[in-house]
């Protein structure tokens, strides 16, 4: 069952009403029941998820990924530029 495919109102049942389970099938239910908390706390759910805080973490992180690359070829090409510019100065001796 993919439960980020939930509705929201399921998601909200979901949470509020906790599974009953027997005691050999504990950690599925402990990992199903945390996967339910999940998607309540951070608002997951068919409707929302692409609007959710996660994607815009994802985004921002992606970005400061594209500004640090783009500040680097900066500094590169400053050095490259400099470095010509030194190999092209006339030598006195």
């Amino acid at each position: 069952m993919w439960l980020v495919n939930s509705l929201k109102k399921d998601i909200e049942c979901l949470f509020f009403n906790k599974i009953m389970y027997y005691e050999i099938d504990n950690e599925q239910a402990q990992r199903f029941q945390n996967l339910v908390n999940v998607c309540f706390e951070k608002d997951i759910n068919s409707g929302r998820y692409w609007e959710s805080k996660w994607r815009d973490l994802e985004l921002e992180e992606f970005l400061k990924e594209e500004y640090h690359n783009e500040r680097i070829e900066k500094q590169m090409a400053n050095v490259a530029r400099r470095a010509k510019w030194r190999l092209e100065w006339p030598v006195t001796d």
